[in-house]
């Protein structure tokens, strides 16, 4: 029998993350805004990973599919959520301690722009399973999947197996980062999927920029006095980009990029031409 994954230091680093959460909120001012933000950053980021080993066995197991593959739709979304969520969580401890301000939560306004970021990237994890789910009922061209096994093999993975046209890690040890770039069916799951690379530049710029827009405002004197209030804006043009991504990036989710049934050419085999002799077509 398969023993849980969940054991008890796992318990027992989640209590101490949060009591050494709570005792960052009695005393965040003894440290400078930025620095509490780093280290609540820092307390986020760890507890999904410790409930992410907790839950899979594998500290990567947060970013971790149902196809047992690292997900970038996942690595996005948790990405945005451990930068808002603990800029957020300072700046409301920040005015807590305060103490002037009568109503310290109501003065801290996320931009509509973060929301729609937001629901952008949650559309995408939730969109994906769905999109996929149609392709795990159909029949794969043999030859091609067998080549794309091939691939995989000579790229050090072999443990793979399919779900009609989508191909599935057989063991979630075997999740690659890699995975985050290459595509996920018999047609395609060795090679780069430049959808994939397109969004996951486009989301890292966004996370620098608004990283660094949100580090100058923990270093505001102003906000540092008077306390934090609305959140900076996010560029219209930056989430123009990102929703382009994002629409690129569930089209070719969607498209289906291999052959189906067992009579299907694979690319790249040649093209058998009829014997000039015995295949002339019959006369009538």
């Amino acid at each position: 029998m398969k023993s849980k994954q969940w054991k008890w230091f796992h318990s027992v680093v989640v209590v101490l993350l949060s009591i050494a959460l709570a005792l960052l909120a009695i005393y965040i001012h003894n440290y400078t805004s930025l620095c509490a933000w780093w280290m609540i950053m820092g307390i986020v980021a760890g507890a999904i990973l410790i409930i992410g080993h907790g839950v899979t066995g594998v500290w990567r197991g947060a970013f971790i599919d149902e196809r047992n593959v690292i997900s970038l739709s996942r690595f996005q979304l948790l990405a945005w959520t451990v930068l808002i969520l603990s800029a957020f969580m300072t700046a409301a401890f920040w005015n807590v301690g305060l103490s002037t301000i009568p109503q310290p939560l109501d003065e801290i306004k996320l931009d509509p722009t973060l929301w729609m970021l937001m629901g952008i990237s949650t559309a995408s994890l939730v969109a994906s399973p769905l999109l996929l789910s149609s392709k795990k009922a159909q029949t794969p061209n043999v030859a091609e999947m067998q080549q794309t096994f091939e691939l995989l093999k000579q790229q050090g993975d072999d443990q793979v197996s399919n779900q009609g046209l989508v191909v599935t890690n057989t063991d979630i040890g075997n999740a690659r980062w890699s995975d985050m770039f290459t595509g996920e069916e018999t047609g395609n799951a060795a090679r780069m999927d430049l959808s994939r690379l397109q969004m996951f530049f486009f989301t890292l710029v966004a996370l620098l920029t608004y990283g660094v827009t949100l580090g100058g405002m923990f270093r505001d004197p102003v906000f540092i006095g008077a306390g934090f209030g609305p959140f900076p804006m996010l560029s219209e043009g930056l989430l123009a980009l990102i929703g382009i991504s994002h629409t690129g990036y569930l089209a070719a989710k969607g498209l289906s990029n291999s052959q189906t049934g067992d009579t299907g050419v694979p690319a790249g085999a040649p093209v058998a031409t009829p014997d000039s002799d015995n295949d002339q077509p019959a006369m009538g």
